[in-house]
Parts: C-alpha cells; structure tokens; sequence
C-alpha cells in the first residue's frame, strides 16, 4: 500500500502524491501539484495526519534542502511532543518531498500556507499558530453584520477559536483603541463568566493593548484574550481540557505568546 492509499483509505482524503513514504531523502514523497500553494498545504496535510493521528503535540519548524545533488528533495523539519511511560519526549522529526514537479518561481523552498480571513478584516493568518492547526472558519457577516469571522484551530484535547470582528464600531476601535478594547474585554469576559459560573481567574496579563485572563476549573484551562487590531476587535477562546499535564499546557502558552505577537502594539500598522 502506498503512502496515497493509505491517507486515502484511514482518512477519506486524496492528495496529489506519488513516490514513496518519506522518511529519507532517499525515499521522498513526491509532490504531484504544479501549484505551490497546493503542495504546501499537502504537505501540511500529510504532517498533520502522521503527527495528529498520534495525538501528539507538534509544530513545523523549518524547510531547508535535503541536500541530495542533482534533486529538488525538501527536508521539512517539525519538533513534537508526546508522553512515552512517564516520560515527556521532545523531537525534532523529518518527512522528505521531492519539489521536482513544483513550479517555484524563485527556485527556492515553498512558502508556509495561509488562512485568507477575507471581509470585512481581509488579513491572512497563519494554518499554524505555535502548537495550534487550523480547523475551518466561519463568515457571520452575512446573517449577522459586524460579527465577522470565526477562525477555528485546535492540539490535542486542546481547542481555540479567534473572532475578527468590529461590531459597526471601525471608526471608535481605530480613534479609541485602548478604550473600546477595555469595553469589549470586560464584555468579553462577563460572557465567559455566565457560562463558566464555576471558573476562578488563575491569572490576568495585559501587554501592547493585548488583555487576557486565565481561567482555571476543574482540570480545564480556560483563555479569554481581547485586543484592537488596526480597525477590528480580535477575540480568543483558548480550551485545554487537561491542565494536569503541564507539556500541553507550555505548549498552549507559547501559542498564546505567538498570538499575541501577531496582534501586538508592533504590528497595529
């Protein structure tokens, strides 16, 4: 059976791949798209079944050359996490593409792949935020004017959603940043309170117009985060259903460090 057979067979999905199960730069995937956008996403497709269906926690890190002669092998490099007995295992793992059929136009490696957020925030986001993969998203502006988009990723017993959305209100959240953003934090944070009457606040952080709380009930981990970005307000839910283990819990945060970095004071422009 091949490595196409198999995704096929475990996972209902056909991808555009030959060649073998890449594990060695001798025996690479073979990417069949002519489309680099394409073949980047089947690349993360194909980690993410191997890595996903382990329950691990992982995240791509870098694509650099396998270094062969005479061929377009990729090394695609992701570091992953997982318990082996009572052990917390970090490793740097490979999977092996041959780039030959792929039109790059700068003949280098192809591009990590994007979310189109589309109206009304017209932004790209990342498929990987830290230790986090996207899942799907939602436009509520047709049936419901100024809520924007849902944005949905999730790790291993681990969810997050991300709202784009400014309410009717763009010109108040670009004039009043810091002001509005206050308004919907606490709004933000009355909503999550009524439906989570039992979770107490662990911790409270706020850091270049970005707010946040810490919820902790039970063994569940709960984040609220507000902050303006540009014209928009942007809202996270994060929901880890075992704070017991801590790995997922570092991996969570570090997530939520890389968040808030992309909607930051810094890159408000």
């Amino acid at each position: 059976m091949t490595l196409r057979e198999m995704l096929h067979k475990d996972f209902g999905i056909d991808l555009p791949i030959a060649g073998g199960w890449g594990q060695s730069a001798d025996d690479p995937i073979v990417l069949t798209s002519q489309d680099p956008n394409e073949a980047a996403l089947v690349q993360l497709e194909i980690a993410r079944r191997i890595y996903g269906v382990q329950g691990w926690y992982w995240r791509q890190i870098e694509r650099t050359s396998a270094g062969v002669v005479g061929t377009d092998v990729e090394k695609y490099s992701s570091e992953v996490k997982y318990i082996e007995g009572d052990q917390i295992v970090t490793e740097k793992r490979n999977l092996y593409f041959d780039l030959s059929s792929v039109i790059i136009a700068d003949e280098a490696h192809l591009e990590n792949p994007s979310v189109p957020v589309g109206p009304p925030a017209e932004l790209n986001f990342p498929r990987q935020i830290g230790w986090f993969h996207f899942d799907g998203l939602t436009n509520n502006e047709p049936e419901h004017p100024g809520l924007g988009v849902s944005i949905a990723y999730s790790a291993p017993k681990a969810k997050m959603m991300i709202y784009a959305y400014d309410k009717g209100l763009s010109d108040q959240i670009s004039d009043r940043p810091d002001e509005s953003a206050s308004v919907e934090y606490a709004q933000a944070i009355a909503d999550f309170r009524s439906m989570n009457p039992e979770a107490r606040p662990a911790r409270e952080h706020e850091q270049g117009g970005v707010r946040l709380t810490i919820f902790e009930s039970g063994q569940i981990l709960s984040v609220v985060l507000v902050s303006p970005f540009r014209d928009f307000f942007f809202k996270l839910r994060l929901t880890l259903d075992d704070r017991s283990e801590q790995f997922m819990v570092d991996c969570a945060m570090h997530t939520l460090s890389n968040f808030v970095s992309m909607v930051g004071t810094s890159n408000q422009t």
